[in-house]
């Protein structure tokens, strides 16, 4: 429980939140997320993305305007693996 809060943490403030969950939603006035619970995501998140990687490579080669984005979720992914 610990360790997902401080993953959690640790990718708030890197500025990599945007890539493991929904920041803000019209009308919502709390926050939608918490540090732990973005920490559990996360992780799922990369999961997600190993399992998709090399379908989603073929695809860029249907769309290369889009490889500037899978280079930002990249350098996410980098960013979110490193150890605490």
């Amino acid at each position: 429980m610990t360790s997902a809060w401080l993953q959690g943490k640790k990718t708030k403030l890197q500025g990599q939140e945007k890539y493991v969950c929904r920041l803000t939603e019209p009308g919502r006035t709390r926050r939608r997320h918490s540090n732990f619970w973005i920490g559990l995501y996360g992780q799922n998140w990369l999961i997600a993305f190993y399992s998709c990687q090399l379908w989603v490579e073929q695809m860029l080669n249907y769309t290369p305007n889009k490889k500037s984005f899978y280079q930002q979720g990249l350098r996410a992914i980098t960013q979110i693996q490193q150890p605490l």
